[in-house]
């Protein structure tokens, strides 16, 4: 009976969809995208099927040319499902049960309405998007500026997939636009233009953190650009592990709620006490990439390398040894820094205490 109805609800969903195919006249790639955008209104409860769950479904199934859009901007439905759900807390009074299936938005109407621009064949991918865009207050602007991006400089560039540039054109813009080789900014990780001063340890190699039967941790090193300071956590294995460590935490997407961390016993807990008593830890992913600097202070991870040596003896273990490099903004106070780790599935825990003043002054 269940399965009955559930066959039955589908089918019906498919139906309607076709429907809107047909009623829009979209192409095959922009009718997939409108399938995934009502999904996934539905799943988060949603009233409206808003330009932001089209946003989300052209990111979702995107092709071709709009894949390199895509990632010029750094989106990914993971990042947008976030900030979906940060826009509907807002509204959160307003969702609905989940088996009753989204209207769409007047916006979006409009938007799955745009013509081509030679007025032959159905509305694609990137008429579509053009149409997501063409306001300022639509959702879908509201998600481009929670996660940095500009929709002016985005307009332009899906102008290209309407043949508004040359090629000459759009390759100059993407020149412009392009960050992924840009400098870091010093607010979120070490200032490309500054070079890193070691600061040494005091009086060893290395400072032990926390061991256990099957692994010991250690700190390193230190270095510092003078506006945050970064360190390396070196962890190394004595036995076989059971579980591997995992520095940041499994996100699990729930419908209605977005993405939530989960923090299991392999989870290697790394936080920070600042002179000033306020803690860090990287429980929670922090954005590489904003617009501004940040309220509070924050660690980021930069790296990891994994190096395992098996030797051919049966009485001897792997060797395993993760090397963990992390960056904190800003720069702490004189006072106690603190370093904590916690790993539960090797029995770990254990924390070291720093004076910030001597390690980062250099006139002391």
């Amino acid at each position: 009976m269940g399965r009955q109805a559930f066959k039955t609800g589908a089918a019906r969903s498919t139906v309607q969809s076709m429907e809107e195919r047909n009623e829009f006249n979209l192409d095959e790639a922009a009718g997939l995208a409108l399938d995934v955008a009502l999904h996934a209104a539905r799943a988060n409860g949603d009233t409206y099927c808003g330009t932001e769950y089209i946003l989300y479904g052209l990111v979702a199934t995107a092709r071709g040319d709009l894949v390199e859009l895509t990632e010029l901007f750094t989106l990914n439905t993971l990042r947008i499902d976030r900030s979906i759900d940060r826009l509907i807390e807002q509204r959160r009074p307003g969702l609905q049960d989940m088996a009753t299936r989204p209207m769409l938005s007047r916006r979006s109407k409009a938007a799955l309405a745009t013509p081509r621009i030679d007025q032959t064949g159905p509305t694609g991918c990137f008429e579509l998007l053009h149409g997501l865009l063409l306001e300022d207050q639509s959702g879908a602007c509201s998600v481009l500026r929670d996660l940095g991006v500009n929709p002016c400089e985005a307009r332009r560039l899906v102008s290209y997939g309407l043949r508004h540039l040359s090629r000459e054109e759009v390759d100059e813009l993407i020149a412009t636009l392009d960050r992924r080789g840009q400098l870091h900014q010093p607010w979120w990780g070490p200032n490309g233009r500054e070079q890193i001063r070691p600061v040494p340890l005091p009086g060893r190699l290395a400072i032990p953190l926390a061991d256990s039967a099957s692994a010991r941790v250690e700190l390193t090193a230190i270095g510092t650009d003078g506006a945050g300071f970064g360190f390396t956590i070196t962890t190394r294995s004595l036995c076989n592990w059971v579980l591997p460590p995992v520095f940041v935490p499994v996100e699990a997407l729930i419908p209605g709620r977005g993405s939530a961390p989960v923090d299991g016993p392999d989870f290697f807990l790394l936080q920070l006490t600042m002179p000033d008593g306020s803690v860090i830890d990287n429980r929670h992913v922090e954005p590489r990439y904003s617009a501004e600097a940040p309220a509070r202070p924050r660690l980021v991870r930069l790296g990891q390398r994994d190096e395992t040596t098996t030797l051919n003896d049966r009485r001897r273990h792997d060797q395993h040894v993760i090397t963990s490099d992390w960056w904190v903004w800003p720069q702490p106070g004189p006072g106690a820094l603190e370093l904590r780790v916690d790993w539960p599935a090797e029995s770990i825990t254990g924390a070291a205490s720093l004076d910030s003043e001597s390690l980062f002054d250099p006139s002391v």
